[in-house]
């Protein structure tokens, strides 16, 4: 097998240029079987059968510049980044499922050629401890069979999550549909480099045999891409496809909009729910959007001039434009804009944090203040693994069932923060409702063993609420940490919509114990979903009646369109007037910004010596 070697190797290509190679070396190689390595900026690439729309968080690629692209195999759709590798193999095999099956072997091979143990599951997964970190997808193209594999070594977790995660809230369609999996990165289990790795694959499957595509050839390849990467490929093959929207309008009642469409183009349109219908809504309303497109300036064009509360009572242009069209959340102000973490001491922390297979919450939540915090030796360790038993809708974390806990977990976290030199760690947990201590005996042996390891560095827990069993906080409270936070996250009225378990007074009688007991407690809570001043007040005077002192206060972002929308963007100068406000309620430390999370300068309470 030779190795495609493309001229100026080092620029990254596009998906649909790499699709091209692909397809002509399958028309016009025939002497051998060809392979290559490749890398792509930030994208989505749904299969040949699939609804884009199905599959994709299409407004957030769009505005995170994501691409969007299609393959002519089959198969589910991917995310794929600068920390992903992708494997074109073009076979001269007949048998497509013998090469499809001895491809897949082909790529564990050269995992197990770096010490990495890879295992084959189900149709097309590449699996490393118990996570899958690669797929596949084949199409025969002549006489050749075309295979694409991709590995996942340090790609961002978070922004496929979000990037490959509908918008829609329902959508049925003809087309294939993705099944969810839990995913992982090779490069949790390998402290060699992405480049390393690829430099070593190329050489276990190819050797030194390589084969160079000329300049003329590459002009093949440029009118190939231009079609691969045409709207006309990558939209065009959508089937048609219905959504839907619901809204309770205001003296009208309840609607579920049905809209069926096809390349955004208007097919059919229905109404149920318990409104009131005055004539033909058929010959009304609906004809009249057949053939339009499906966008809130075209379809209010095409209703210009009819009497909506003829049709439905009640019903205005608005409000159907609004139903149809729910308007879009706040764009971000400037002083919400944040420069992308870098540098050595940053890198460093990462690496750590990698190869100690440690989750944090700087990472799952993209705080925004990490580099700063990593540089000036503070982190924050989310313990318990990565996956909640809470649904709450602020929150980004993963819900679901989770794993067993790792009895090895509390030892990593005390090396982790040994080998970073920490002088301040701070310590958080999913909830772990699921076990029968609600997870407090391991939270009690992970601030044992950090004393233990690192005598001289400073612990601040953010503790879950326990479901208010003061026994339970007891077994954390024994390990003596230097500072006890929980946080009440909202006001009293937004609490049932916003969190999914804890209750307002139950979180306030945390507080409460741990200041009895002689501990300092800390809070803090989010602006930005729909409270009033006077409901701030309140949480403010509710937080300062259990005896808390140390307060943290920032802006709330919507992790995706699944979440609470943000319904106020707070200027820094409304911060700063709330800081002034909590101070004078005799609050000892109060970190109040747009940017500021629970533990942003947790460390400088403590050597300020605020009580």
């Amino acid at each position: 097998m030779k190795y495609i070697e493309i001229s100026d190797s080092a620029q990254r290509r596009t998906v649909p240029f790499w699709f091209a190679v692909e397809e002509f070396v399958a028309r016009h190689w025939t002497d051998d079987d060809y392979f290559v390595i490749w890398q792509v900026d930030p994208c989505v690439m749904v299969g040949r059968n699939q609804l884009v729309d199905n599959e994709v968080n299409v407004d957030y690629c769009r505005r995170d510049g994501i691409a969007i692209t299609r393959r002519k195999s089959g198969g589910g759709c991917i995310y794929s980044d600068g920390g992903c590798l992708l494997f074109s193999y073009i076979n001269r095999s007949a048998d497509a499922a013998g090469t499809f099956e001895r491809r897949m072997r082909d790529t564990a091979s050269t995992l197990e050629a770096i010490g990495v143990k890879a295992e084959l599951s189900g149709r097309n997964d590449l699996m490393v401890d118990g996570k899958k970190v690669g797929g596949a997808a084949m199409y025969r193209c002549g006489e050749r069979v075309v295979m694409h594999n991709s590995l996942l070594f340090s790609t961002d977790m978070a922004r496929m999550q979000k990037a490959i995660t509908p918008s829609h809230a329902k959508l049925q369609s003809k087309g294939v549909a993705s099944v969810s999996q839990r995913v992982g990165n090779v490069g949790d289990h390998t402290s060699m480099s992405i480049s390393d790795y690829a430099a070593e694959a190329r050489s276990v499957l190819c050797g030194t045999e390589v084969r160079c595509m000329t300049d003329a050839e590459l002009r093949e390849v440029a009118e190939l891409e231009r079609f691969i990467g045409s709207d006309e490929f990558i939209y065009g093959c959508n089937p048609k496809y219905s959504v839907s929207r619901r809204a309770r309008l205001e003296g009208v009642g309840t609607i579920d909009a049905g809209i069926e469409f096809r390349n955004g183009i208007i097919q059919a349109m229905n109404f149920t729910g318990d409104y009131f219908l005055l004539c033909d809504i058929d010959a009304a309303l609906f004809a009249p959007l057949k053939g339009v497109e499906f966008s809130r300036e075209a379809v209010a064009r095409a209703v210009e001039g009819i009497a909506f509360g003829d049709i439905v009572r009640g019903l205005t242009v608005d409000g159907f434009l609004d139903l149809l069209f729910p308007p879009v959340p706040q764009r971000k102000p400037g002083w919400l804009k944040m420069q992308p973490p870098t540098g050595e001491a940053y890198q460093a922390t990462e690496r750590i944090i990698r190869d100690h297979h440690l989750h944090t919450i700087c990472q799952s939540g993209r705080c925004p203040n990490r580099a700063e915090c990593w540089r000036n030796s503070t982190a924050t360790f989310m313990i318990g693994g990565d996956v909640c038993t809470r649904r709450c809708r602020f929150c980004n974390t993963m819900t679901g069932r989770p794993r067993p806990l790792d009895p090895d977990e509390p030892a990593r976290v005390a090396e982790s923060i040994r080998l970073m030199g920490l002088r301040y760690a701070v310590i958080t947990s999913v909830d772990r409702d699921d076990l029968p201590d609600l997870g407090a005996s391991h939270w009690a042996a992970t601030v044992r063993e950090v004393h233990r390891v690192c005598p001289q560095t400073k612990v601040e827990v953010l503790i879950p609420d326990f479901q208010g069993r003061t026994e339970l906080i007891d077994l954390v409270l024994k390990e003596k940490p230097d500072v006890v936070g929980h946080n009440m996250e909202t006001t009293r009225r937004l609490t049932p919509s916003v969190r999914s378990v804890a209750q307002y007074e139950q979180s306030l009688s945390v507080l409460r114990y741990v200041e009895e007991q002689g501990f300092a407690s800390k809070t803090g809570f989010m602006l930005g979903l729909g409270e009033s001043d006077g409901e701030v007040d309140e949480l403010l005077r509710d937080i300062r009646s259990t005896g808390c002192r140390r307060l943290t206060v920032g802006q709330y972002l919507q992790p995706t369109h699944d979440h609470l929308p943000v319904l106020k963007y707070y200027t820094p100068d409304e911060f700063a007037r709330l800081r002034v406000k909590a101070i004078e309620m005799g609050f000892s430390h109060a970190e109040c910004g747009p940017l500021v999370r629970s533990s942003y300068h947790a460390e400088k309470a403590e050597s300020e010596g605020v009580n």
